[in-house]
C-alpha cells in the first residue's frame, strides 16, 4: 500500500511541474516572441556643419545658421571614401552652385592693367651747344609747347664771347687771311647759330655778352631739368619734349599670362576716365627679360592720339581675347579651386540628380581671366562645385571624410593641435620660443618694408635668441627645425640684400611653422599664408598675426598676393 501511496506522490508532482511549466514557459514565449528588445547604445548628438561648437540631443536646424544639424559619426558612406553626401536643405542654405566643365566655357580672355607713357621714339631732348651758365629759362612748366627755332633762354658763355670776339678781329683782314676768317666763322656755325645771327653780330661789331637759346626740337615739354643760374657743360639736357599725337600703353603681364600673348595681338583698351569708350590697337613689343623681382613684363602697345586724348599718366585697363587656344583646352573657374598650400583640390559632383559630391585633387596650368587651365584632374563634361565649396569641406570634415585639411593621398600637413605637444617643451623653453617667435614676426615685417638695415639687425637678435636653447635637452624633431632655422639665418646675414633675405625667408618660415606648433598658450591666433608666385611660382608661406595679406617676398610690388590657409589657435 505504501509502495502504491510513494508513486501517486511522484505522479501528483510530475503533473504540478507540467502544469506550472506551462503556465510559465508557454505564456512568457507567446508574449515575448513580437517584442523587439531595445539596444543599449549611446544617446546620439547633432552638430551644425558650419558651427561645430553648436551641438543638440536632437534633430533640427542649427539656431545660428539654419542649416539642417547632422548626426555626429553618423554614417554617411557613398561610393569612394573621398565622396560626402549632403542634403538638400543643407545645400539651399549653403547656396551651393555648380557648373559643368567645358572648353573656354567661361570666357577666353586676359585682363591687363598699365599706364600711358610718351612714345620714346617720337622723344627728343634739348641740349646746351656750349658751355655756360644759365641767365634765363623761358621754358616754365610740363606740358608747354616748344617749337623749332623758337627762344627758349639766354645763357652766357666765356668761351662763346671769345669765338665771337674772334670773329669780328678777323673780319677785319679777312681779304688777306680768307681761312681764319672761314675757320672763325664756322666754329660758330658748329654751335649751330645761324647765318643771320652771325650777320647781325658782324653789323654790330660787339660781341654778345647774354647770348639767346634757339629750340633745335619741337614738341610737349615733358621734363625739366635745368634752371637758372647753374652751369652748364655742352650737351647737358635742359628739357625733354615728346610729341603726343601718338603715345604707348604700358601693360603689366605675369608670367604665366606670356604663352597667351604675342605681337600684332590685338587688345581693347580702356580708362576710367572715359567710360564706355574704347580703342583697339595691337600689341607692338613684348620685353624679352623678365623683371625678378615683380616677376612681370612689359607689353606695350602704340595708340593714336591726335586728339590728344591720351593722356601720359593714365591708367588703362586691355583686354586680350586669345583665340588660338589649344583645341581640348579644359577650363575651371577660379572660384572652384581650394588651395592647400601648393595643392590644389575641387569638389566634383559625380551624378547630376544626387547630393553627393567627391574631392578631387587637380593640377593647374595658366591663369586665364577668371579661370584656371586644367592639366590633370578634369575632364570635359564633370560638374563642380564653384559657390559653397568650404560648406562641403567642412562638413566632411565633421563627419570624418577625407578632406582639404585631412587629404593623406595629397600629402598635406596634419592640422596642428596644441594640446597633442604641450607636454613635449618645459615651461621655460615655452617662454622662450614665444619671444623667438616675435622676432621672427618683426623680421617679417621689414621684408614687407624691405628695410634692408633693419632686416640683418633683427636677423642677428633671432640668431642668439635661437642659440641661448640647449638643443641637447630637446626632442630630435625640436632639435632639427632650430638647427635649419640657423643655417637659414646665418644665409641671410651672408647675402644681406632684401632680395636674397626674401627667398632665404623660405625655409627659415618652414622651420617657424613647426616651432609655432610647439608653443602653449600663444595670446594671439596666428595665421599660416602661402604666395603661389613666390619663389619663381614655387610657391612659400609664411606665418602672420594679422589675417590681411601683406607678402613678404615682394613687399609693395605685390603686397597683397597670397591667402590663409590654416589658421593655428
Amino acid at each position: 500500500m505504501g509502495k502504491y501511496i510513494k508513486y501517486v506522490i511522484y505522479l501528483v508532482v510530475l503533473l504540478i511541474g507540467l502544469l506550472l511549466g506551462y503556465m510559465i514557459f508557454g505564456k512568457s514565449n507567446s508574449a515575448i516572441e513580437p517584442i523587439e528588445h531595445p539596444q543599449h547604445t549611446q544617446e546620439p548628438s547633432f552638430t551644425c556643419s558650419m558651427h561645430p561648437n553648436v551641438v543638440q540631443k536632437k534633430e533640427g536646424a542649427c539656431p545660428i545658421c539654419g542649416m539642417d544639424l547632422v548626426k555626429v559619426g553618423a554614417s554617411n558612406t557613398t561610393a569612394t571614401e573621398n565622396q560626402f553626401k549632403m542634403s538638400e536643405r543643407a545645400l539651399a542654405l549653403a547656396n551651393v552652385q555648380t557648373s559643368i566643365i567645358g572648353v573656354n566655357a567661361t570666357g577666353n580672355q586676359i585682363l591687363l592693367s598699365g599706364e600711358v607713357t610718351t612714345n620714346n621714339k617720337t622723344n627728343a631732348t634739348q641740349t646746351t651747344l656750349f658751355d655756360g651758365r644759365l641767365d634765363k629759362l623761358e621754358v616754365n612748366f610740363i606740358g608747354e609747347y616748344v617749337k623749332k627755332g623758337q627762344r627758349i633762354g639766354t645763357i652766357y658763355s666765356p668761351e662763346l664771347y671769345l669765338a665771337q670776339d674772334k670773329l669780328l678781329t678777323s673780319s677785319s683782314y679777312k681779304d688777306t687771311h680768307e681761312k681764319l676768317y672761314a675757320a672763325a666763322r664756322n666754329t660758330l656755325g658748329l654751335w649751330k647759330l645761324s647765318d643771320n645771327q652771325i650777320d647781325d653780330l658782324l653789323k654790330s661789331g660787339k660781341p654778345i655778352l647774354n647770348f639767346p637759346l634757339v629750340a633745335d626740337v619741337s614738341g610737349t615739354v615733358v621734363e625739366i631739368m635745368a634752371s637758372e643760374g647753374n652751369y652748364f657743360k655742352q650737351g647737358d639736357p635742359l628739357f625733354k619734349v615728346a610729341k603726343l599725337y601718338s603715345v604707348w600703353a604700358v601693360f603689366q603681364a605675369y608670367e604665366n599670362q606670356l604663352p597667351f600673348l604675342k605681337n600684332g595681338q590685338e587688345i581693347l583698351i580702356s580708362s576710367k576716365a572715359y567710360k564706355g569708350d574704347y580703342v583697339t590697337a595691337k600689341i607692338s613689343f613684348i620685353e624679352p627679360i623678365l623683371d625678378r623681382g615683380k616677376r612681370i613684363v612689359s607689353v606695350r602697345v602704340d595708340i593714336e592720339n591726335k586728339n590728344g586724348k591720351w593722356k601720359p599718366g593714365m591708367f588703362v585697363e586691355g583686354v586680350v581675347k586669345i583665340e588660338n587656344m589649344e583645341e581640348g583646352l579644359v577650363m575651371v573657374p577660379k572660384s572652384a579651386v581650394l588651395w592647400t598650400g601648393e595643392k590644389s583640390v575641387v569638389y566634383k559632383k559625380p551624378n547630376a540628380s544626387k547630393p553627393i559630391f567627391e574631392m578631387l585633387q587637380v593640377r593647374l596650368g595658366e591663369s586665364v581671366g577668371d579661370n584656371y587651365v586644367v592639366l590633370d584632374g578634369l575632364k570635359l563634361g564633370d560638374e563642380v562645385v564653384t559657390n559653397g565649396a568650404f560648406t562641403i569641406d567642412a562638413a566632411a570634415q565633421l563627419n570624418g571624410k577625407k578632406s582639404m585639411m585631412y587629404a593623406k593621398d595629397l600629402d598635406l600637413e596634419k592640422p596642428i593641435s596644441h594640446q597633442e605637444n604641450l607636454d613635449l617643451v618645459s615651461p621655460e623653453l615655452n617662454i622662450k620660443l614665444k619671444g623667438i617667435l616675435n622676432t621672427y614676426f618683426d623680421l617679417k615685417n621689414e621684408l614687407v618694408a624691405a628695410n634692408s638695415k633693419n632686416v640683418i639687425e633683427i636677423v642677428s637678435k633671432l640668431t642668439k635668441e635661437l642659440e641661448l636653447i640647449k638643443f641637447d635637452t630637446v626632442d630630435d624633431d625640436l632639435r632639427l627645425n632650430l638647427e635649419e632655422a640657423l643655417k637659414s639665418l646665418t644665409d641671410i646675414k651672408k647675402d644681406k640684400s632684401v632680395e636674397g633675405s626674401r627667398l632665404l625667408f623660405k625655409n627659415l618660415s618652414k622651420n617657424f611653422i613647426f616651432l609655432s606648433s610647439r608653443i602653449n598658450g600663444y595670446e594671439k591666433p596666428i595665421y599660416v599664408q602661402h604666395c603661389l608666385m613666390a619663389d619663381n611660382n614655387s610657391g612659400a608661406d609664411w606665418l602672420s598675426l594679422e589675417k590681411a595679406i601683406k607678402n613678404p617676398y615682394f613687399g609693395d610690388k605685390m603686397l597683397t598676393c597670397g591667402s590663409v590657409v590654416r589658421i593655428i589657435d
